[in-house]
């Protein structure tokens, strides 16, 4: 739907000036329900109402804030990536697994591609990831589902939950999937580009000048690893029940994994076993595997700008603007991945 001038504002997701909604009336209301089921015109009833939401003067931009997506999402959508004045949300994608897992090693984050045995496990083949990724998803739910009860207390109306700016995109369990490379191990039998599953990990990034202090840059980079960790501590499991079943076959077809194994490690209840240190370590390879993807896509398309140079000054100019929308891109997520990167570090040390 297109509005006459207010789409002609800029977005400003820190500090806009103004706010807009849409107003029916009950009349209206009425209509639009009508014409919506009846698959007409809905979108021509009512008006879209601006109003101020901080001082302006004579000569003044308005800024509507367009609402919070992450730095990719708002750049194919709009064309552009929001600079950071102060502070804003922005996300990451962290890999689960590794690409290839050494389903024949003791533990690690196996990321050996160079071989080519039937000890590793190319993990970027959706038969191979599939049933895993469902599998963390079913364990983090079930997960969720324990600590609910857990936290509940005697005297459910008095529970207090303290409200969180975070945005709601960023409160959801979310698995997407990136494009990789095949592993070298791999590539000849199926040699066509990868999907790698990664979860959305966001958190709160501040500008290097910025004076900003309440609650910390650090309070919310340590939140999003603790909300990461059910995730990674499930795939861990997963992995480690791949080691064991295999072992125990004799190197035969190992059976599936065992998604209750993995909610009781997601929850921390495996009297068994600390699965904090083997998350925080599949975390870690994940966020340094995801910066050198993200480093070797920069180094490819500068490259590749290099080598094919073009004349026409539009043409130049439009592909240098593309370009460097991309690299925004880019580096939004990598400020991100160093911020979750060092508080890993910290956690792995501690």
């Amino acid at each position: 739907m297109l509005v006459p001038l207010v789409d002609m504002l800029n977005h400003d997701g820190e500090d806009p000036n103004v706010s807009w909604k849409w107003h029916v009336t009950e009349e209206e209301e009425m209509e639009l329900r009508k014409s919506n089921d009846d698959g007409k015109n809905w979108e021509t009833k009512g008006d879209i109402v601006v109003t101020s939401i901080d001082e302006i003067k004579k000569g003044d931009e308005l800024f509507k804030c367009y609402g919070w997506r992450p730095a990719w999402d708002i750049a194919s959508s709009y064309g552009f990536v929001p600079r950071i004045k102060k502070e804003q949300w922005e996300c990451a994608a962290i890999p689960l697994f590794p690409a290839v897992f050494d389903i024949g090693s003791s533990t690690g984050y196996s990321t050996s591609n160079d071989r080519n045995d039937d000890s590793l496990l190319d993990l970027l083949l959706e038969t191979n990831y599939g049933p895993l990724v469902k599998a963390v998803d079913a364990a983090v739910e079930a997960a969720n589902e324990i600590k609910a009860r857990q936290n509940k207390s005697d005297n459910e109306q008095n529970i207090s939950i303290s409200k969180s700016d975070r945005p709601d995109i960023l409160c959801r369990f979310e698995i997407v999937s990136v494009f990789r490379p095949p592993p070298a191990h791999t590539a000849s039998d199926f040699p066509f580009t990868r999907r790698q599953p990664c979860l959305i990990v966001g958190t709160k990034l501040q500008s290097d000048d910025s004076t900003t202090t309440a609650c910390g840059s650090n309070d919310y980079h340590k939140a999003a690893v603790d909300n990461a960790l059910p995730a990674f501590r499930a795939a861990a499991s997963a992995l480690q029940q791949l080691r064991d079943n295999r072992s125990q076959s004799g190197g035969n077809t190992p059976s599936p994994v065992q998604a209750s194994k993995m909610a009781i490690a997601a929850a921390s209840l495996d009297s068994t076993k600390d699965w904090e240190q083997s998350a925080l370590e599949l975390m870690a390879g994940g966020v340094r595997d995801r910066i050198q993807t993200l480093l070797g896509a920069s180094n490819e398309a500068n490259a590749w700008l290099s080598a094919n140079p073009v004349e026409d000054t539009k043409d130049n100019l439009h592909r240098q603007l593309r370009a460097g929308m991309a690299s925004d891109v880019r580096s939004s997520e990598l400020n991100v991945l160093l911020s979750l990167q060092e508080i890993v570090s910290v956690k792995r040390s501690n």
